[in-house]
């Protein structure tokens, strides 16, 4: 069974170039065949040097996370480059961003990512903080409504709110989710239990994902494809199809 990862990040402290060869070698490990590694708008490095990497890489994909303060023109000029340069998918995250999904700065965004059809993905793990900045849950179903040519990504499932989201992604045909991060964050209690429920009920638009990569990455993905396998022996839309179905890839 091959395995794609939804959500992968480089690591920072090490040399762009170490960092990248250490992620694809432990994917490898890992029997993971390819993934979506994600830019982001603080890395220390241009999401150009990025690409370049990554197209030595076939079955990997990029995605970037813009800033979302410039001008409609200044990103739709940064779209247009990233999009030369092969990047798949727009990243928004808000608690990082500061931004909440009513703002006009996303909605000038996702316009964008319709306008040259590219899927968005949108953290949606709640740490506690969206009060904060005015987030709530029925924010991420509201946009959806309002772009349905968009396809989404709500990454790492709604975290503690798993059942919430799978109910509202039900609703609304042009949304994926993804288990990154909440399956490694919550080791006690209900929730990996939820989450796992979750992804046999909707099981057309769950994607296996892990948010970052690190020494134990090979393990960590074992125990995760053992865990997913324990009940349902045919996962193939889990940990691929759904995954090249919100890319747009074909065989």
């Amino acid at each position: 069974m091959e395995i794609y990862d939804s959500h992968l990040h480089l690591e920072q402290v090490l040399d762009l170039n170490k960092s990248f060869s250490n992620l694809i070698k432990n994917c490898k490990l890992a029997q993971v065949k390819g993934g979506l590694i994600i830019s982001m708008q603080n890395d220390p490095w241009d999401f150009q040097r990025v690409s370049e990497l990554i197209g030595l890489e076939k079955t990997f994909k990029f995605a970037m996370n813009p800033d979302l303060s410039l001008s409609r023109k200044q990103l739709k000029s940064l779209i247009k480059k990233a999009k030369r340069l092969g990047f798949a998918a727009l990243k928004i995250h808000p608690r990082l961003q500061k931004v909440n999904l009513q703002s006009n700065a996303v909605r000038v965004l996702v316009k964008l990512a319709e306008e040259f059809n590219l899927p968005v993905i949108i953290c949606a793990f709640d740490d506690g903080s969206w009060s904060r900045i005015g987030m709530t849950s029925s924010q991420f179903i509201n946009l959806a409504d309002d772009f349905p040519r968009v396809q989404f990504l709500w990454a790492h499932a709604g975290g503690h709110n798993v059942l919430d989201f799978m109910f509202m992604a039900r609703r609304v045909p042009n949304v994926f989710l993804d288990t990154s991060f909440t399956q490694s964050y919550f080791f006690k209690g209900r929730v990996l239990e939820d989450l796992n429920y979750a992804t046999e009920s909707l099981s057309t638009r769950f994607m296996f994902g892990t948010d970052f990569q690190n020494d134990n990455y090979s393990e960590s993905v074992f125990e995760l494809k053992k865990y997913y396998l324990q009940q349902n022996g045919n996962r193939n839309a889990f940990f691929k199809d759904n995954f090249q179905a919100f890319l747009g890839i074909n065989d």
